[in-house]
C-alpha cells in the first residue's frame, strides 16, 4: 500500500502501539505501546491498523475475523451463562500455557498405547471444567475416543459403577470418516474382532453380528447396552426380550460391588477402540469431589474402591490382570479390573478436601496433579479484548471506545476473584449495557 510506513495495533485494553518484533512463525507479536509497555501478544488478541497519509485504517484482524455472525450469537449466548460453546473452547483458552502443555503430553502418550491418570484441583471458578472441555476437544481432535462424567450425589455417585457406565456410554465420542459418532456405531464396527475372551463384550459381539438392525429386537438390545430401562418394550410391544435379558449376554450388574466388572468393561471399551483405528480412551470426570459428600462410610467406601480401580485401571496394573482380593469384586460373576493392554487416561476434576478420607485416597494414587490458580491479568485482559471483538462480529456496527473498554474490564476483573465464569458474564453483561445505550433504548444513566 502506497505511503504506508509502520505495523500499528490497537488493544482494547493498553491502546495503540506498534508491532517491533515477531515470533512463533507471526503468531505472537512484541508491541510497544504508547504508554511505553512492551508486550508479547497473541496476533489474534489485537486489531491491526495501518498508517496511511497520515490517517490511521482499520482492516480485519488475524483469528476472529473467520468468526462468522451466526457463530459469533452463539458464542455470545454461551458467554451470558459464563460458559464457553465446546467447539469455541481452544479459541477462548487464556493463561493455561503450563497446564496445556502437560494435556498435550498425556494425549501424547496416550496415542503411545500409555494411559495415565491425572487430577486438575482447584477452588470453585478457577476453571476446571473448562480445562476438561479443552481436553475433550483436542482428545477428539487427535483421533481418541473421550466421554466426560458428571458426578452427582444423587444420580452418578461411583458407589453406583452401572450409572457411570450409563453416562459413559451415553457421551461417549470420537471422529472418524469426517463425522463425530458415538458408542453405537463403535460397537458396529467392531463387529470384526475377536474379543471371544472378553466375558461382556465376546457375547455382545456375536449378538450384534446376527442381529436385524430393523427388527424391533434392535432398539431393546441397544438399550440394554446403554444400561437404560428397556420396560416399556416389555409392557408396550409385548415382547419377551426383556423378560429373557439380553439372551446369553451377562447382565448389567446394578451393584455397588461391581466395580470390578464395570472397570472390565471400560478397559473393553479401551482395546475397541485402539483396534478399530482411534488412538485410545479419554475418561473425563467432573465434580469427583462429590465422594466425600457420601456420609454412609458403606457407601464411601464402595465409591472409593471403584475410583481406585479406575485409577489403577489407566496405570495398567498388573496385579488387576487378575482377580486380586485387595479391591472388591463382585460375588455374581468376580472377574479382573483389566482386561489386556487398555490405552486409557482418566482426568479427575475436583475442588481440594483436604482430610477427607476419599479426597487423600485420590490424591495419594493419582501421580500428576495439576493445581490451577485464579487467572493473572494479563490472561483476563486477553479473554475480554477476544470477547469484544465477537462481540463486535455478533453486533455490526457496534463499537465501544478503549476509555470504556478498560472501564468494563477494570469492573470484570473484580468480578474474576469470585471466578471466571463471574467474569465472562459481567463483560458480556456490560457489552450488553453499552450496546443498548448507544442504540437509545435505555438511558445514559443506566448502571454498567
Amino acid at each position: 500500500m502506497p505511503g504506508r510506513r509502520r505495523v500499528l495495533v490497537s488493544h482494547p485494553v493498553f491502546g495503540e502501539g506498534e508491532v517491533i518484533d515477531s515470533r512463533w512463525q507471526g503468531t505472537e507479536l512484541l508491541v510497544r505501546f504508547q504508554t511505553g509497555l512492551r508486550l508479547w501478544l497473541p496476533k489474534s488478541r489485537v486489531r491491526f491498523l495501518v498508517e496511511f497519509d497520515g490517517g490511521l485504517l482499520d482492516f480485519a484482524t488475524a483469528g476472529v475475523e473467520n468468526v462468522d455472525r451466526v457463530s459469533a450469537c452463539r458464542m455470545i449466548e454461551a458467554f451470558r451463562f459464563g460458559i464457553v460453546p465446546h467447539q469455541d473452547v481452544e479459541m477462548f483458552t487464556f493463561g493455561r500455557e503450563a497446564e496445556v502443555k502437560l494435556i498435550e503430553r498425556a494425549l501424547e502418550a496416550l496415542a503411545g498405547n500409555r494411559g495415565d491418570v491425572f487430577m486438575i484441583e482447584g477452588e470453585y471458578g478457577t476453571g476446571k471444567t473448562h480445562l476438561l472441555e479443552y481436553l475433550h476437544h483436542r482428545a477428539l481432535a487427535k483421533g481418541m475416543a473421550v466421554s466426560m462424567v458428571q458426578f452427582d450425589p444423587q444420580e452418578v455417585t461411583p458407589y453406583r459403577p452401572k450409572r457411570v457406565y450409563r453416562e459413559l456410554v451415553r457421551n461417549l465420542r470420537f471422529i472418524q470418516d469426517g463425522r463425530e459418532q458415538g458408542f453405537r456405531e463403535l460397537l458396529r464396527a467392531a463387529v470384526d474382532l475377536d474379543l471371544s475372551d472378553h466375558i461382556f463384550f465376546g457375547p455382545v459381539l456375536r449378538k450384534l453380528r446376527r442381529l436385524d438392525p430393523a427388527a424391533p429386537e434392535s432398539e431393546v438390545f441397544w438399550q440394554f447396552m446403554e444400561a437404560e430401562s428397556t420396560k416399556e418394550y416389555a409392557v408396550e410391544m409385548r415382547t419377551p426380550y426383556r423378560v429373557r435379558g439380553a439372551q446369553g449376554i451377562p447382565a448389567l450388574y446394578d451393584y455397588s460391588t461391581a466395580a470390578d466388572y464395570f472397570c472390565y468393561i471400560i478397559s473393553g471399551l479401551a482395546i475397541i477402540a485402539r483396534q478399530k483405528g482411534l488412538k485410545g480412551l479419554v475418561l473425563l470426570i467432573d465434580e469427583a469431589e462429590t465422594v466425600t459428600r457420601e456420609w454412609d462410610v458403606f457407601y464411601l467406601a464402595k465409591s472409593v474402591n471403584f475410583m481406585d480401580g479406575l485409577v489403577r485401571v489407566a496405570q495398567n496394573d498388573p496385579d488387576l490382570k487378575l482377580v486380586n482380593e485387595r479391591l472388591i469384586h463382585n460375588q455374581v460373576r468376580p472377574v479382573p479390573y483389566i482386561y489386556r493392554e487398555p490405552a486409557l487416561l482418566v482426568v479427575f476434576a475436583t475442588t481440594p478436601t483436604p482430610g477427607e478420607y476419599a479426597y487423600i485416597r485420590l490424591a495419594h494414587a493419582v501421580r500428576h496433579r495439576i493445581e490451577l490458580k485464579p487467572l493473572e491479568d494479563q490472561a483476563l485482559a486477553n479473554a475480554f479484548a477476544t470477547m469484544v471483538r465477537i462481540y463486535e462480529r455478533a453486533y455490526p456496527g457496534f463499537s465501544l471506545p478503549v476509555p470504556e473498554q478498560k472501564n468494563i474490564l477494570t469492573r470484570a476483573a473484580r468480578e474474576g476473584s469470585f471466578g471466571v465464569r463471574g467474569f465472562i458474564k459481567c463483560c458480556v453483561e456490560a457489552l450488553d449495557i453499552a450496546r443498548l445505550r448507544q442504540a437509545g433504548l435505555i438511558p445514559q444513566s443506566a448502571a454498567s
